[in-house]
């Protein structure tokens, strides 16, 4: 007795008989996107990114500038310019050697060593003599200064002689730019017939 005929094709592959589609499970793990397609994304051009930083960047009103790399400093701004190593300390030797002749009352007040000190300080050699000067009360002291581009000599003279009574000091600048600066008091006898800048530190 014959066999019944079995169909070709029933389980004889294992797989059902279906062909395995395309691409399907070995998409390399991109959630099986058939082979050769890529998925879209949005193309945005980084110069228009940077663009869209700037502008929100600008916006922000009272921001450092600097901060986030997306501001310049503006002219007159302090931050991130570093410290101006040439520029003087306010109470340093030479920033009071520069004040002296813009504000010559910056010296009132001060002796001759004080005002050498200064000078060999600031690195302008400066020494003190007693006035020999005939003529006088020889009571005035010369401050010598050698290298500085403007200022010579500086005369302190303690009062007590023909210009002022005892105890009212003044002072006498020697430049080669400006002349002669008198610092005196408003005790000060003869200043009309003084030869150049009267300044008055009592006033």
């Amino acid at each position: 007795m014959a066999k019944p005929h079995t169909p070709h094709g029933g389980g004889g592959h294992g797989d059902g008989g279906h062909p395995r589609p395309h691409g399907e499970g070995d998409g390399e793990g991109d959630g099986g996107t058939p082979s050769g397609r890529r998925r879209s994304t949005p193309d945005v051009p980084e110069s228009v990114s940077r663009a869209q930083e700037t502008v929100a960047a600008e916006a922000r009103q009272g921001r450092p500038p600097g901060e986030g790399g997306q501001q310049n400093p503006k002219p007159g701004d302090t931050e991130g310019k570093g410290t101006d190593s040439t520029t003087p300390d306010a109470d340093s030797p030479q920033a009071f050697i520069d004040n002296i002749i813009r504000d010559p009352k910056s010296v009132a007040g001060r002796s001759p060593e004080e005002i050498a000190q200064q000078f060999n300080d600031a690195g302008y050699p400066a020494t003190v003599q007693q006035s020999t000067k005939k003529g006088t009360s020889g009571n005035a002291v010369q401050v010598r200064i050698q290298g500085h581009p403007e200022i010579t000599n500086i005369q302190v003279h303690p009062g007590g002689g023909r210009h002022t009574p005892d105890g009212s000091p003044y002072w006498k600048i020697s430049t080669s730019t400006a002349g002669k600066i008198w610092v005196i008091p408003e005790d000060f006898r003869g200043a009309g017939d003084l030869n150049g800048n009267v300044v008055r530190y009592d006033e």
